[in-house]
């Protein structure tokens, strides 16, 4: 096997055993994998983005795996639902005072400590090639939205600090917090 392929299949290995790790006691806090990680998602999502179809695009799952999964943490009390500020007929999730609280018990928090011992060097290093992965997995599934983050975001048109920024696909003004959230509609700047 060409040392490339060696390099590429030892990264691989190593992102899913980083997940494993993530997971390995998951179940000791209530919660699935999948639930796990829709609580994590919907406290990252912007508020465009907090959707089952939003959830469905970055769990790559169907809808009603995402439908499902979503039911069962507003079930727990940790999602509410209501009508979307934009279009009536859509459903927007948001996180519950219940739901933040235990996300500060979130399994992955141990891998975060672990890549935190990285110099940044590194963390910029190995997000910018795992954001590459990423792009290329999302092209061999030819997705038709890709997740990212509204800062290296295309569509992000940066104002004055006086006018702020906004988003030019949703057309709506974007808060500074809103850009370090992840969209579905993102578009890899040029």
């Amino acid at each position: 096997m060409p040392a490339k392929s060696r390099n590429a299949t030892e990264v691989a290995d190593l992102v899913l055993q980083l997940g494993r790790a993530a997971y390995a006691n998951c179940s000791a806090g209530g919660l699935t994998q999948a639930q796990w990680i829709a609580m994590r998602y919907f406290s990252r999502a912007n508020r465009f983005s907090r959707t089952v179809s939003g959830f469905a695009e970055f769990h790559a799952t169907t809808r009603g795996t995402a439908s499902q999964t979503i039911k069962s943490l507003v079930a727990k009390g940790y999602l509410s639902r209501r009508a979307s500020d934009r279009d009536g007929r859509s459903v927007r999730f948001d996180l519950t005072s219940l739901a933040t609280r235990k996300l500060g018990s979130d399994p992955l928090e141990d891998v975060v400590r672990a890549v935190e011992k990285l110099t940044a060097a590194q963390q910029q290093v190995t997000a910018a090639g795992l954001r590459a992965a990423l792009g290329e997995l999302e092209k061999s599934r030819a997705a038709n939205e890709k997740v990212g983050i509204c800062r290296l975001c295309g569509y992000l048109e940066t104002r004055s600090a006086n006018t702020g920024n906004r988003c030019r696909l949703m057309r709506e003004a974007l808060e500074t917090s809103e850009l370090e959230e992840l969209c579905i509609r993102h578009e890899a700047k040029t």
